[in-house]
């Protein structure tokens, strides 16, 4: 198994949940000294932690109750963390729910962990068990009724440094001080390293009371976020740049709210997929754009976007989107073909009932142009257009018929992947007349001879049109690097065109 397949488990299949979920563990637990800070804590008795989810400025979608406690197993001593959270929120006028209970137990002083993680939203259920032993995850996944081994290395220094939303390594600080520490990051399966700044001291309301806390500016990943911890090192507020707040919660406000979802019976409210999109400045794009010039701001230097047939760098720094490839390109080198003809534990293309179900849709049709679009014509129809907060299975999808375009997306691949076809997903943005902006979106490319053709089974697009503005490539490992754009991006829009037009068009457009 490919090790990047673990990082969309780590990330509990929506970016939001991930970043709360990293930000309790660098702010939460008891100061230590720096030269300690790599050693962690033991727990000697059980902890709890409820933290509330908003919306900024906006209101509460969900709520997180961890739990820490000591236990033995196997005649070691270690820690027990639990962890149950629970969101709602509307997206695209839907109300949308997400659960995700999880335990790890990690030995103190031993490389050892064991883990359980199941994710739950609308009628899709993903489950992990599995446990870490001599530097290796031996895991299993379960979804859509089968199970799929997963086995890749996990080093032993990052297991000791970290648990399940929880932090045992953050130093004690005060205002003025500005340093880099080395953590691990459940983003990339790596060690980070990360800047801490204190910027000041701060009187914090929590339900009416004033917490003395010290505001944090926490650079990690590519984004920078800010939180007001207490004496004791625990988080009371924490702030992301896209829109997500955690909020520390008092016992009587947590008992009060156990065992339901906020908002959950209250639809219609935010949605945050309009509080996410991008409008752009210059003419209004519209769905079934031929071509479109964008300039992009705000990125970080250094940031890079994908360039190919579609998607051109132009000398004056613009990107120029057309829908139909002018150029032919070289084929994918042997490394790349394995990749997009690979199976993994979510897109589960040699599985008899993924096979299965690709052969009936491609019948007899031997031209991969014509397979292709069978597959597409397929899951655009069989699929309900319903938005899912978990991480997309190909088997679960195939078995609810129902998702959003990480559905509709892992599907498509794993089908065209069944049948022989090389296909890559792309993550990025596409242009939405609905929310009047681009908002976040994916969609597969197909190799078709001598070039990548976009198809867009979500939207039923062939090929898709060129406000699909494509930031990454890959699977849903991919996922955390659109941290390196949320709430950065800047989009004008230069220069708009109908598709085979030669003029320029800067009309709002037809709409969907």
């Amino acid at each position: 198994m490919n090790k990047k397949t673990w990082i969309g488990l780590a990330i509990v299949g929506f970016w939001v949940l991930m970043t709360a979920l990293l930000l309790q563990r660098e702010w939460g637990g008891t100061p230590v000294s720096r030269s300690d800070a790599s050693n962690g804590r033991q727990i000697r008795q059980a902890e709890s932690t409820w933290l509330g989810l908003f919306l900024a400025d906006g209101p509460q979608v969900g709520h997180i109750h961890l739990r820490r406690l000591p236990e033995q197993r196997q005649g070691l001593p270690g820690v027990r963390f639990t962890m149950n959270t629970q969101m709602a929120l509307n997206l695209m006028g839907r109300d949308t729910d997400l659960r995700v209970v999880g335990a790890m137990w990690r030995a103190h002083d031993e490389p050892l962990a064991e883990l359980d993680l199941t994710v739950e939203s609308m009628e899709q259920t993903l489950r992990l068990t599995g446990e870490v032993r001599d530097g290796e995850l031996d895991a299993e996944v379960r979804s859509g009724g089968e199970s799929m081994p997963l086995q890749l290395p996990m080093d032993p220094e990052m297991l000791l440094q970290t648990g399940l939303g929880t932090a045992s390594s953050f130093p004690a600080m005060e205002v003025g001080d500005d340093f880099r520490m080395e953590s691990f990051d459940p983003l990339t399966m790596r060690k980070a390293t990360a800047r801490v700044r204190c910027v000041e001291e701060a009187i914090f309301e929590v339900d009416g009371v004033g917490v003395e806390t010290r505001k944090l500016e926490v650079t990690t990943g590519g984004f920078t976020s800010t939180a007001w911890v207490d004496d004791r090192g625990e988080v009371v507020r924490a702030e992301t740049p896209f829109g997500l707040v955690l909020q520390r919660l008092s016992p009587e406000r947590a008992s009060a709210m156990a065992g339901r979802v906020p908002g959950a019976n209250a639809p219609g409210g935010t949605d945050l997929l309009g509080l996410t999109a991008i409008r752009p400045e210059g003419p209004r794009p519209y769905r079934g754009a031929g071509e479109i010039r964008l300039r992009l701001s705000g990125l970080e230097p250094g940031t890079e976007i994908p360039v190919d047939d579609h998607q051109i760098l132009e000398a004056d720094g613009t990107l120029r989107i057309i829908q139909e490839a002018e150029v032919s390109s070289s084929p994918p080198d042997a490394g790349q073909l394995e990749a997009i003809l690979a199976e993994d534990a979510f897109v589960q293309s040699r599985h008899p009932s993924i096979v299965e179900q690709a052969r009936q849709i491609v019948g007899e049709a031997s031209d991969p142009a014509v397979q292709a679009r069978r597959i597409h014509d397929w899951v655009f129809a069989r699929l309900d257009k319903v938005p899912v907060m978990s991480i997309p299975s190909a088997l679960e999808v195939l078995e609810s018929r129902q998702g959003d375009c990480n559905e509709h997306t892992v599907l498509f691949t794993a089908l065209a992947r069944a049948s022989d076809l090389p296909t890559r997903i792309a993550i990025g943005l596409v242009w939405s007349d609905e929310l009047d902006g681009f908002y976040y979106h994916a969609w597969p490319e197909v190799w078709l001879g001598d070039r990548f053709q976009r198809f867009d089974p979500t939207l039923d697009q062939i090929p898709a049109d060129a406000t699909h503005l494509k930031l990454l490539e890959g699977g849903i490992e991919s996922w955390p690097k659109l941290l390196a754009f949320l709430g950065r991006m800047d989009i004008e829009v230069i220069e708009l065109r109908r598709p085979e037009t030669a003029g320029p068009h800067d009309s709002q457009g037809p709409t969907s």
